[in-house]
């Protein structure tokens, strides 16, 4: 979306309202009609600004602070591709996409004040992905370039943020799983939905939507949506579990007989699902493929088809952001004021999550 800057205000108010889901006479009805439809249009057109009375009532209702209206240079998203159910409206699409653009434009600008800007690099990019053989390959890669061995991983959030990749967990409508892209200065973004969701279920999201970004599909495979969508899947699979740790942890190349909490303690190890693990040895032949539907049959009856038994023990949350909020206010870089703007927040609710001792 290539939003031109020279009406700032008029172009923030729209992005503003597209993010908390309103058209023009949904935002005039929650202001009760303080501001007509008509006038709402005047503002974003850039024929007529409202008093300081009016940004304030503009501000509370569209959940920004004043300054969201005033801040310049909107970031550019790339292309954005949902995966999300039918009904899931494009209003709400625009809700999503315009509270990812307002998360890394106020973690870019925090970057920016204390000097911690970071460049990002594909290390797979020279990895040209045409098959399932492919993904793992470049999965594989990721984690050697990344140093990251083949341990678990117990937090891909923190993890990634360090890489220079921002992620935004969101909590929304079950009827969509998250997006990729990258913006026009080159920066990753990864968009998951944690609503519904269980933490082995976010961790594999996660990495699916950043194999979106990182694999180097062939041409041939970019204008399949389907095999795309499966060897994202592949991709995210073998990152969180390496295909070594897991023949280790099962103990061998063939398996007839699994007890279930082989599956749950592998499960619990490396925070992947036992529907994944499962798909995974199958994928690998190290079971065959009744006693793979029989597992799947297994768990459908007895735990329905999204519950699992066993639970990771981490979490995956975003971080980096506020330490980098808590540092530039710590050090004087930046006031309270500032620092509440930046997390769209109010001053009271900053200082009970921001405490230091003098």
């Amino acid at each position: 979306m290539d939003i031109p800057d020279k009406n700032i205000f008029g172009n923030r108010l729209m992005l503003a309202r597209k993010m908390s889901g309103f058209s023009l006479q949904d935002l005039a009805d929650a202001l009760q009609n303080k501001i007509t439809k008509q006038a709402l249009n005047k503002y974003e057109m850039g024929s007529m600004l409202p008093t300081s009375d009016i940004l304030g009532e503009l501000a509370k209702v569209l959940k920004v602070k004043p300054d969201y209206f005033v801040r310049k240079g909107i970031i550019e998203l790339g292309q954005i591709s949902f995966r999300k159910k039918k009904d899931f409206s494009r209003k709400n699409e625009e809700a999503i996409i315009e509270k990812a653009r307002d998360y890394v434009e106020r973690y870019l600008e925090i970057e920016s004040i204390i000097g911690h800007e970071q460049k990002f690099s594909n290390p797979i990019q020279s990895f040209i992905i045409k098959t399932k053989s492919d993904a793992e390959a470049a999965a594989n890669k990721l984690r050697e370039e990344w140093e990251l061995g083949t341990d678990p991983l117990p937090s891909l959030v923190e993890m990634l943020e360090l890489k220079g990749i921002k992620i935004l967990l969101i909590d929304d409508e079950e009827a969509i799983d998250g997006f990729a892209t990258i913006t026009s200065t080159g920066i990753p973004l990864v968009v998951v939905n944690v609503k519904g969701k269980s933490i082995e279920r976010i961790r594999f999201t996660i990495i699916h939507e950043l194999a979106h970004i990182l694999m180097n599909l062939s041409d041939e495979i970019k204008e399949d949506t389907k095999l795309t969508e499966v060897l994202c899947h592949c991709f995210s699979s073998c990152f969180i579990l390496p295909r070594k740790m897991l023949i280790q942890l099962i103990g061998g190349n063939n398996r007839t007989y699994i007890a279930i909490k082989e599956l749950i303690s592998i499960k619990e190890y490396f925070g992947i699902s036992i529907r994944a693990i499962l798909h995974r040895l199958l994928e690998l032949q190290v079971v065959t493929d009744n006693y793979y539907k029989r597992w799947v049959i297994y768990l459908n009856k007895t735990y329905g088809s999204k519950d699992e038994p066993g639970q990771y023990k981490g979490e995956e949350k975003s971080k980096l952001f506020e330490q980098l909020v808590a540092r530039a206010l710590s050090e004087g870089v930046i006031s309270i004021s500032k620092a509440a703007a930046l997390c769209n927040t109010n001053i009271n609710e900053l200082r009970k999550g921001f405490v230091s001792v003098s």
